[in-house]
């Protein structure tokens, strides 16, 4: 089956409960979604009317400022977020990789949490057991992968969550920005990792602000502004653009 993604006319707003001198809060920043004052909420417009069609071998680009709706997006786009207005059709497995750390337990050792994780990704019972060590090989955590997570330091527990990202498998991969490693020792597996995560996926949807990362691996690149599409065509041009936009606003 082919992956597909189609969103028309799509909206998404979050409400938070007005309070103090909350009607000021129309007012334009040069960040953030559009913000509307009603009686007792106030509405902030992540996405306004978004219309997108992507089909397998695509490979999108999103930029725009903070608040621009990239995130929200990306969350609609894996399932994660419903909208308020309009329609999504998703058909394919999606693979968000922004995800890898959730769930981490710390009381489990490392080799529990990879095996839950393997679970929630829907990997075969039967393989399970290999994937398990392919992750704790990767990791180069040795004794520790058997001790419980609230023992690792901050980057033993990062080898961990980059780890993971081998047993990631999908039609629809969706990425918020490329993951590079602190750890030098481990940045050329993660980026590696990427890499063969891209090459096998039918569609790539990758929010980053690198010219050089957007080049290298979109074809597309779609602009947003305040929750709406801004722009939507190749890299080169789009990303020209959006820099004469952003050194105007400078």
């Amino acid at each position: 089956m082919s992956a597909s993604i189609e969103i028309e006319n799509a909206s998404v707003s979050y409400f938070m409960r007005k309070v103090g001198t909350s009607d000021k809060a129309s007012e334009k920043g040069s960040v953030g979604a559009q913000i509307v004052v009603g009686k007792r909420y106030l509405e902030i417009a992540a996405l306004r009317n978004i219309s997108l069609s992507l089909k397998t071998g695509d490979r999108v680009g999103l930029i725009g400022i903070n608040g621009s709706g990239k995130s929200t997006l990306l969350k609609v786009c894996a399932g994660a977020l419903a909208i308020q207005s309009g329609s999504i059709e998703i058909k394919g497995m999606v693979s968000p990789q922004f995800a890898l750390g959730s769930g981490i337990k710390p009381n489990l050792s490392g080799r529990r949490n990879t095996e839950l994780k393997c679970l929630y990704m829907g990997t075969p019972q039967s393989k399970i057991a290999a994937a398990t060590e392919e992750v704790k090989e990767l990791s180069g955590l040795g004794g520790y992968f058997e001790l419980p997570i609230r023992s690792y330091s901050a980057g033993m527990r990062s080898r961990l969550v980059m780890s993971l990202m081998r047993l990631v498998r999908g039609d629809i991969l969706i990425m918020d920005e490329w993951i590079s490693a602190a750890d030098a020792s481990v940045n050329k597996t993660v980026s590696k990792l990427q890499s063969d995560l891209i090459e096998s996926s039918s569609i790539l949807i990758m929010a980053s602000h690198s010219q050089r990362i957007l080049e290298d691996w979109t074809t597309t690149l779609l602009w947003l502004d305040r929750g709406e599409i801004k722009a939507m065509g190749p890299v080169a041009d789009v990303y020209a653009d959006y820099k004469k936009w952003m050194n105007t606003k400078a």
